[in-house]
């Protein structure tokens, strides 16, 4: 596979198509290291040059959700799963966590609750508070996971100036019921284009490896193209003991890689994050992952598990020579970018 000046012109524009997309995804390691590693490289540079961002959650509401989503440790259909149990933290317990996230080197900070959506007034009062707080007493880039949102719920917290919202489709369309059954694809979509709709920067991905094909991992990476987000959030399986998927362990590190890459080429000026399952499913490979199309990474731990330090994380950004800025480069109204040097961090 080659590609000449004109067509990576043509990808910078367009992107690769589906076919060449699969060509990639059944490349041997060899062929990928040296043909399509430099060119999703050399993407990343020209859209983000040396900057990269790091994102940071908190589980701030855990377990007993109704839904019945496969790989996820805090339904309660599974209860075998380990994983804690407790209601939505208080507006001083959130804020605490933001300004932890601050201090390790977090540059946005995700409110993620457990359960289909934020249906309880008491607790979306408490999420809007604490939004207020963590933009009144940090730097930090606001943003939640809160499940099906009404539009209504949604302008809560824009009035609030959280400027993210992130909600995954979680994988292809035709393979989605597969992974749930207790809401449909089209309901994640619908969410995700009313929160477009309403102007907020919006993060939508999925996880790779829940058993899906090649042509599923194709199929949706280009319906997220379709879907066009701010920015992809890409995680990796990481099987939870007592869910229907705890025996799934098909992703090597090359296929983590290629899916990286995959992604870059397909949306050229796309914010992509590397977010759970990066550790168990990337190995030894973790550093290659911004020179395979990764704009950024999830620091800290995740929902129900621990990811690595962010120390080291930000170690090896130093030793690449990126700078560590906020994310979404979007262009913003005067007053947000009044405000954008507020959100660089330096790290001299």
């Amino acid at each position: 596979m080659n590609f000449d000046l004109d067509q990576i012109e043509d990808i910078k524009k367009n992107g690769i198509d589906t076919e060449t997309a699969r060509e990639i995804l059944d490349l041997d390691e060899v062929h990928y290291f040296e043909k399509i590693m430099p060119l999703a490289k050399q993407l990343r540079h020209e859209a983000f040059g040396n900057e990269v961002s790091f994102c940071t959650i908190t589980n701030a509401k855990s377990g007993a959700c109704i839904e019945d989503c496969g790989f996820c440790a805090q339904s309660a259909n599974y209860k075998q799963a380990p994983s804690p149990v407790y209601p939505l933290m208080s507006t001083e317990k959130i804020l605490e966590k933001a300004k932890e996230a601050e201090s390790i080197g977090g540059t946005e900070f995700s409110i993620v609750t457990s359960g289909r959506g934020m249906n309880k007034q008491r607790e979306l009062d408490t999420i809007v508070d604490a939004i207020t707080q963590i933009r009144q007493q940090t730097d930090l880039e606001t943003c939640a996971s809160l499940g099906l949102m009404q539009r209504e719920d949604l302008q809560k917290l824009k009035d609030a100036g959280m400027i993210h919202y992130h909600h995954n489709i979680e994988t292809a369309r035709s393979y989605f019921p597969n992974v749930v059954t207790s809401h449909s694809w089209e309901e994640e979509v619908e969410t995700v284009k009313l929160a477009k709709e309403m102007g907020f920067e919006v993060c939508c991905g999925g996880i790779m490896g829940m058993g899906e094909n090649k042509d599923q991992r194709i199929e949706f990476i280009f319906q997220l193209k379709e879907i066009d987000p701010d920015s992809i959030p890409l995680n990796f399986l990481n099987p939870r003991p007592g869910t229907p998927m705890a025996h799934l362990h098909d992703l090597t590190p090359l296929d983590c890689l290629k899916l990286i890459s995959v992604i870059r080429l397909a949306m050229p000026e796309k914010e992509l994050f590397i977010c759970g399952g990066k550790e168990v499913n990337l190995q030894h490979y973790q550093d290659k992952i911004y020179d395979a199309g990764a704009s950024g990474a999830m620091i800290g731990n995740y929902l129900t598990t621990q990811g690595r330090s962010p120390q080291q994380e930000l170690a090896l950004a130093e030793k690449l020579g990126f700078k560590p800025v906020g994310p979404h480069r979007k262009v913003r109204s005067k007053e947000d970018k009044s405000k954008e040097d507020k959100f660089k961090v330096s790290y001299a």
